[in-house]
Order: C-alpha cells, then structure tokens, then sequence
C-alpha cells in the first residue's frame, strides 16, 4: 500500500520550480473533460502529453476482455509519459471520473522543455521509476492477500488518499462505485461486495451510496498486513 510519500511522489507539478511550470504551462493549452469522458485510448498514437489539474481519472487497460484499473491519478498528474519517452503507442486508456481538466503538451514542445530543463528530464524518470515500483509493490502484495486482505489494502490506501477523520472514524467518498473498486483491487464484484458484507457484520464500515465510513480504520490496516 503506498504511504504518504508514494503518493506525493505521484504529483508532477510539485516536482517542478515556479520556472520550470511557467515554461510548462506556456507550451500547453487548456482542455475540459466531463466525467466519463476517454483522454485517450490504449493503442492511440502517443503524440500529447497531459498534465492534471483539476479532478481524478482512471488509467485502465483490458486483459481478457476485462477492463483493470491500473491506477488512479489526482490533479498534478503526469498522463502519457511513457509515450513521451519512447514515442510509443499509448500503453492504457485513461477515463474522467469526475469533470476534469488538463494542459495539453505537444511532444515536441514537452522534449523542448526536457532540453531547456534537464533537472526536469532527472524529475521525470523519477517519476516513471516510481510508478513501476509501486506497481510491483502493489502486485506483490495482492498476489499473497486473501480477497478480504485485499479490500482492506484498497480501503486503508483509499483513507490515506481521500479521507476525512472525525474522531477514531474516517469517512471516504470514494472516486469510482464497486465495480471499479473490485476492478482496482484486483478482484471479481462478487468478491467485493462479500468483503463488505463481512466488514459490516465485524462492524468495521457502513456504507451510503459512494460514502464509505471506516469505523475502526486502523483494524482494516491491521487486517490488510496480516498476510
């Protein structure tokens, strides 16, 4: 489960100085996007680059005719690097959870900007090394969880990211509804609405629409390193 740190590691504009982010924004163009609306598609051609700035997408690809949500991104993320790097087609599809909007960055601009900042350059491989370990840290960890330990994973990151503590309770309104959530964690929807069902008679969380409220958030955490 990443931390804190994992996380903040995850905002690229944070990464960057006031210059660096002026040049930036200078290179790009301002584009809106309606929740549920496709960035782009896994297999497009990779010639943009996106940076986040208000709201959260899903970055997912299909495996078997099934759609897994690789990762969900906050407002600072960088979306379409691995294309920059290596002009590839796109890797993943990305997907508007709520309305959003992002600078857009022609490659050409974005590898100008690489030239004219090379600290920037040094920014961005941190950030796709990142990327890469806290995908293996996060396959790792489900490959050895049981369904239940995996729920709680994804409950426990989820607090880290979203939530909000009222006393020895923590209340999250989560980005996506269940089936995403069995999606990101890995598991069927079966699975997941079983493990809350067993969280609810251990009377560990209540839920209300997209509300989730952990009443003993730290035995979740418990129950998610258990294994």
């Amino acid at each position: 489960m990443p931390g804190p740190a994992a996380l903040e590691d995850r905002n690229f504009l944070r990464r960057l100085t006031d210059s660096e982010a002026l040049s930036l924004q200078n290179r790009s163009r301002r584009r809106s996007y309606p929740r549920g609306s496709v960035l782009f598609r896994q297999g497009d051609a990779g010639d943009e680059v996106f940076i986040l700035r208000t709201g959260r997408v899903k970055v997912c690809a299909r495996r078997a005719r099934r759609e897994v949500i690789l990762a969900v991104l906050d407002a600072g993320a960088l979306l379409g690097e691995l294309s920059a790097v290596d002009g590839s087609a796109r890797s993943a599809t990305v997907i508007a959870l709520e309305d959003v909007e992002v600078d857009v960055t022609p490659h050409g601009e974005f590898n100008e900007l690489l030239e004219e900042y090379p600290r920037v350059a040094t920014e961005l491989l941190r950030l796709v090394a990142g990327r890469l370990r806290d995908t293996s840290l996060r396959q790792l960890e489900f490959g050895t969880m049981d369904t239940l330990g995996r729920l709680c994973a994804s409950l426990t990151e989820l607090a880290v990211r979203y939530g909000q503590a009222d006393g020895d309770e923590t209340s999250i309104t989560t980005p996506f509804n269940q089936g995403e959530l069995a999606s990101w964690s890995g598991m069927s929807r079966e699975a997941v609405v079983k493990g809350f069902r067993q969280l609810r008679s251990l009377g560990w969380l209540s839920i209300d629409g997209r509300t989730l409220v952990l009443h003993d958030p730290e035995a979740i955490r418990r129950r998610a390193t258990s294994q």
